[in-house]
């Protein structure tokens, strides 16, 4: 059995191998040191050298800026910041491989000390660019996992390799970076900002929470206080969350909406009920909180007392764990991409705490709980420790598709007959934990929030559910079109089960349109095309699948009249319609 953790973290960062320049003892002058020369051709008896400038352009050394290096187990070492040449030099860093910041910059990429420890040979004016280095990390790419195996994601087909990236410049700090997305509070129909920077927080779980951490609910408390609204709440122990009992003085049944994406490409999300412990919930740059009435607190409540009754009864036992992964035959399966299909359920799944998110855990990331917090993530890697899985395997994301992550997600299950399952481009694994039943959670929960699982705080929840889902390239080097509009419009489609995609061509003359949908349930489907009238004039395609993702139809349109005409698109209990044109000669 393997359980592997390994790292990825977006910081849109200028350089891909940083260094230093060493300087000798006594006399410092600029003619000397050759400000970004190859240090380590002179100085071979330094770990790292190189030289810090202003700009890409090399043109203007930069003093007085701080440097580190920080090991995969996230052990820090720093050496002088750059000093009045702008030279940046040790003789001591230990051997091994390193993320190097400069200023509040951070590589993408593993250095090799000494190995790769001469900065200037790659970041030098006009960058290292040739034959063979033709690429450039996008601004919001990952940093690779240590070692620098760019295979980690891009595993089917392989064609990314670190030797294939270029520099495009001399080392500077200030190369630009993604902006922290904002946060907001709505508290009784208005809109507050709100910046970390400006408060204090200190949580009030910090059973739960890391010093410098904090939940949602502390937000919610902290602008409250900010704008003089006053909130009373008091700690219900058998429910194991605070509830608030009334807002400037009205009682009423509070509860919250979230969305760590609504400042972005999600600004639905905002309006989805939850049924997560708002007291757990992390909060992260980001994050839009809203206050709300009118919800089933009572069946929250309720729940939470026959959790917290499991969890002292039984301690984290999870009733039922179930796996579903079944992806679609759009674009193929081939061997070695890692799409199997396998579906398992386990009863009664004890599960415990791997701190890879805690404080004391050997990581360059974020740890933002107390040890021994249990969360989603958990439950796959107590199954591999049972022997029911093989292999769990999560690569740390700083931002994905644009979007603030700090989280890790899970990449690659590995299952004792059927083999190794592995996420492919946009398609990968998601899950759902929480009470009720995977089709109808508590306070008819929408099972779409983006909490990625390694913050998923838990207890002894009802159900665990992780599940195959499509939302775009199903290989990262394809050519395969998926817009960012469309990925969004297949993730508002998630809780009705599909998404009929615009047909292609459309108008079509005499030719092929392309139907193309998504499904993110099993279940029985119907195509068909309609006309004006309301008849159905020919049927698509009709079907029970299990296969869930994405799949293509062909239609050729030659034979029907030239008119305006609807596809529809009926799964299970939900029907969705697109209007179409046909030109016929």
């Amino acid at each position: 059995m393997k359980i592997a953790m390994f790292s990825i973290l977006v910081i849109p960062s200028i350089f891909l191998i940083i260094s230093s320049f060493f300087l000798p003892a006594g006399k410092l002058d600029i003619s000397e040191h050759n400000p970004g020369g190859d240090c380590l051709g002179c100085h071979s008896n330094y770990s790292f050298g190189g030289t810090i400038f202003k700009s890409g352009a090399g043109d203007s050394i930069n003093p007085g800026i701080p440097v580190e290096l920080i090991s995969p187990d996230g052990s820090i070492f720093t050496p002088d910041g750059s000093d009045q040449n702008g030279n940046i030099y040790s003789t001591v860093v230990p051997e091994g491989e390193y993320l190097i910041r400069i200023g509040t910059l951070r590589s993408r990429i593993w250095h090799q000390i000494p190995l790769q420890g001469g900065c200037n040979t790659c970041h030098k004016a006009g960058g290292n660019a040739d034959e063979v280095r033709t690429l450039s990390l996008p601004p919001y790419h990952t940093t690779v996992t240590p070692g620098n195996q760019c295979i980690d994601c891009h595993h089917f087909p392989a064609t990314m390799d670190f030797a294939m990236l270029k520099t495009e410049g001399a080392l500077y700090p200030d190369a630009l970076r993604p902006d922290t997305p904002g946060s907001v509070v709505k508290i009784a129909g208005t809109d507050y900002g709100f910046d970390p920077g400006e408060h204090n927080i200190k949580t009030i779980r910090p059973d739960i929470f890391a010093d410098g951490y904090y939940s949602m609910f502390d937000v919610i408390l902290a602008v409250a206080d900010r704008e003089g609204i006053q909130v009373n709440y008091h700690y219900d122990s058998l429910r194991k969350t605070h509830f608030i009992t009334s807002i400037n003085g009205v009682e009423d049944d509070y509860w919250y909406h979230f969305s760590y994406d609504a400042g972005s490409v999600n600004s639905r999300e905002i309006t989805y009920r939850r049924q997560y412990r708002w007291d757990e919930a992390l909060w992260r740059p980001g994050v839009w909180i809203q206050l709300v009435t009118g919800e089933k607190l009572d069946e929250i409540k309720n729940e939470y007392l026959e959790e917290i009754e499991r969890e002292k009864n039984m301690g984290n036992i999870i009733p039922d764990v179930m796996i579903s992964i079944n992806p679609s035959e759009y674009e193929g399966n081939p061997e070695g991409s890692g799409r199997i299909t396998v579906s398992r359920t386990f009863t009664d799944v004890p599960v415990s705490a791997h701190n890879y998110r805690a404080t004391g855990y050997n990581s360059p990331y974020s740890k933002p709980f107390q040890p021994g917090i249990i969360t989603s993530m958990d439950v796959l890697l107590s199954l591999a420790d049972s022997g029911k899985l093989t292999l769990v395997t999560g690569v740390f994301y700083d931002h994905f598709a644009g979007n603030y992550i700090d989280s890790y997600y899970v990449v690659e299950m590995g299952f004792p007959v059927e083999g190794i399952a592995h996420s492919s481009g946009r398609q990968g694994f998601v899950y759902t934990t929480g009470n009720g039943t995977n089709y109808r959670l508590v306070n008819e929960a929408d099972n779409k929030f983006h909490m990625t699982s390694d913050i998923s705080v838990i207890h002894a929840p009802d159900f665990c559910r992780w599940r195959w889902i499509e939302l775009g390239k199903p290989y990262y080097e394809d050519e395969f079109t998926h817009t960012q509009k469309l990925i969004a419009e297949d993730y508002e489609s998630i809780t009705r089960g599909f998404n009929l995609h615009q047909p292609i061509p459309n108008p079509v003359t005499a030719g092929v349109m392309k139907i193309r949908y998504n499904l993110f349930e099993q279940g029985s489907f119907r195509i068909e095309l309609i006309d004006m009238k309301g008849k159905s004039i020919h049927l698509i395609e009709e079907a029970y699948t299990t296969r869930l993702g994405i799949a293509e139809i062909d239609l050729t349109c030659g034979h029907f009249k030239s008119g305006q005409y609807v596809i529809m698109m009926r799964f299970n209990q939900h029907s969705q319609a697109r209007n179409v044109i046909i030109h016929n000669e």
